[in-house]
């Protein structure tokens, strides 16, 4: 590993950790460091776009996907960022485009798989929202957040008893999902 790679790779854990503690700001100036030795991370303008999604500087964020999309364009995680943020601003059907990009490029993406069922329950398309959360169940097996989205569809296809053993399910993988269940279809993951 060269003293460049050595460097990159601290910059960007030094900018992952400040981004989970809500430093975002700061989490910004190492990835920008990142981009200073590595002009082409496309890993770096994906994370400065998830801090601009956070900041709801969605001009910015979309910026930032764009050019990540430009160095890497079958990068998976840049769909998904930038599917997050079209759902922000409500555009449902370019969400879907992009998330549906996203699996395209890594199959197994589940928060991808989660997110585009929650578009299509949005459109009110049940089967396809349902689907989707059976494939991100299938990928993580433990997933809380899928049961419980899972489960809200099949209630709302008036399969009543089949959603609550699924929300059940969610409940038992995360208990305190049920003080947010009102919100868990209109978030990311």
């Amino acid at each position: 590993m060269t003293v460049n790679s050595e460097l990159a790779e601290q910059y960007l854990s030094a900018g992952e950790s400040l981004q989970k503690s809500g430093k975002l700001d700061e989490a910004i100036a190492y990835y920008q460091k990142l981009l200073a030795i590595q002009a082409d991370s496309a890993i770096a303008l994906n994370k400065i776009a998830e801090v601009y999604y956070a900041q709801q500087k969605f001009a910015e964020a979309i910026a930032s996907c764009y050019q990540a999309l430009r160095q890497q364009s079958n990068f998976p995680a840049a769909y998904k960022t930038l599917g997050n943020i079209l759902q922000a601003q409500g555009k449902i059907g370019a969400a879907i485009r992009a998330y549906s990009k996203a699996i395209e490029f890594d199959p197994n993406l589940v928060e991808a798989y989660v997110n585009l069922g929650s578009m299509f329950y949005k459109q009110g398309q049940l089967d396809d929202a349902i689907t989707y959360y059976q494939k991100s169940i299938a990928l993580q097996p433990d997933l809380a957040v899928a049961y419980w989205n899972l489960g809200k569809s099949l209630e709302e296809e008036g399969r009543i008893n089949e959603g609550l053993f699924y929300q059940k399910k969610a409940l038992t993988l995360q208990p305190e999902l049920e003080d947010r269940s009102n919100s868990v279809n209109n978030n990311t993951y």
